[in-house]
């Protein structure tokens, strides 16, 4: 049996599909923490239920094929077969659980960081989860500082840090958009990804 690792880091979301962005926020934190990577695709959000998904099964070949390059990352299907509307703070009480005293890292866009103490249940999420927020699109890193000196005040038992990297601007959706247009994708998305969805002929009907 593997010896429960006293960090590790998630980084969740829909993953539809996997891109370049997300890999990149992943290889920063594990550069910077010394930490295990744990990919976790959700079954659904309550703020994309409309968005066409392909199946959970390809969802999770993608991420595999994107993380069999890095011995530090891993895919976890815990949230799809968990089912229903996903909460980050059920996920974090499972880790918690298995062990209390584990330094559990959660990665989120810069976007995400504008809402997160809105989050379900945010005042133990934010106190029992180091939040590590990557800084793109809109935020920048001054609005950034500004939102996070205003969670700490109000919720002053939250750590959230920055990760140090550089804008990527990239979205799943413009990477679905593009194949659909008969855009290449090059770049956008690992070679391997690229290469399973022409194999599987993913997002290419409206």
């Amino acid at each position: 049996m593997d010896a429960v690792k006293d960090t590790i880091a998630i980084l969740g979301g829909s993953f539809n599909p996997v891109h370049s962005g997300h890999i990149e926020m992943a290889v920063v934190a594990h550069a910077m923490y010394d930490t295990d990577i744990i990919l976790m695709p959700n079954k659904t959000t309550y703020y994309k239920e409309n968005t066409p998904f392909v199946s959970d099964e390809h969802r999770i070949a993608m991420l595999e094929a994107a993380v069999s390059d890095y011995p530090y990352m891993s895919v976890s299907t815990m949230e799809i077969d968990r089912g229903g509307v996903t909460h980050t703070i059920d996920t974090i009480r499972v880790f918690k659980q298995e062990a209390p005293d584990r330094t559990v890292y959660f990665i989120i866009g810069g976007d995400s960081l504008e809402w997160v103490d809105r989050w379900v249940d945010a005042d133990e999420l934010l106190a029992s989860t180091h939040f590590l927020a990557a800084i793109r699109g809109k935020t920048d890193r001054r609005r950034a500082m500004e939102i996070i000196d205003r969670i700490s005040a109000e919720h002053p038992a939250s750590h959230i840090s920055l990760l140090d990297m550089k804008d990527i601007p990239i979205s799943s959706t413009d990477i679905r958009n593009s194949i659909r247009e008969g855009r290449s994708i090059r770049g956008l998305v690992p070679q391997k990804v690229e290469e399973y969805i022409y194999r599987n002929g993913l997002y290419q009907g409206r």
